[in-house]
């Protein structure tokens, strides 16, 4: 594999595990306080942008071999990224609508609807599993660019 695609391989795969401590750090307001928790989840945007920007060129792709013949298993995988990704943007969404501390520390005023909450609150669990899914679609690549990174570490 040529050295640029290797350092890209190393890069998402570093980000991504940033990405993932990031995401169960925002994901316990209970342990965090909801001040930290919807602070945390504006600066969450970061990695969140960098992780689509660096998987740029399977988004492209992905969407267009919807409409092509693929495997299931394909098919499913793009399906699930999509639905995981409108998820994301629902819970950071709704998130806002109902800030109690971020907002009003930015001079925001909004009107907390219910509705916002229950949104919020029912799309953050449902992220939980299907983050889970999203995983385990690519639990071999996880496990094979671990297994090359800590033997590098070993070697050095």
């Amino acid at each position: 594999m040529s050295d640029w695609k290797e350092n890209l391989h190393k890069t998402r795969y570093v980000m991504d595990v940033l990405l993932l401590f990031s995401f169960m750090l925002i994901s316990a307001p209970q342990s965090t306080g909801i001040a930290a928790h919807e602070w945390l989840s504006l600066f969450f945007v970061v990695p969140l942008v960098i992780h689509l920007l660096l998987h740029w060129d399977w988004i492209k792709k992905s969407f267009l071999r919807l409409f092509t013949r693929i495997q299931g298993k394909e098919r499913f995988s793009i399906i699930w990224n999509y639905l995981l990704y409108l998820l994301m943007l629902t819970v950071f969404v709704s998130g806002f609508l109902v800030s109690v501390a971020l907002l009003p520390a930015l001079n925001i005023d909004l009107n907390i609807q219910g509705f916002w909450s229950k949104i919020h609150h029912d799309s953050a669990t449902l992220i939980m599993p299907m983050l889970g899914v999203h995983l385990a679609l690519y639990w071999s690549w996880i496990v094979k660019l671990s297994k090359q990174m800590l033997k590098k570490k070993v070697q050095v």
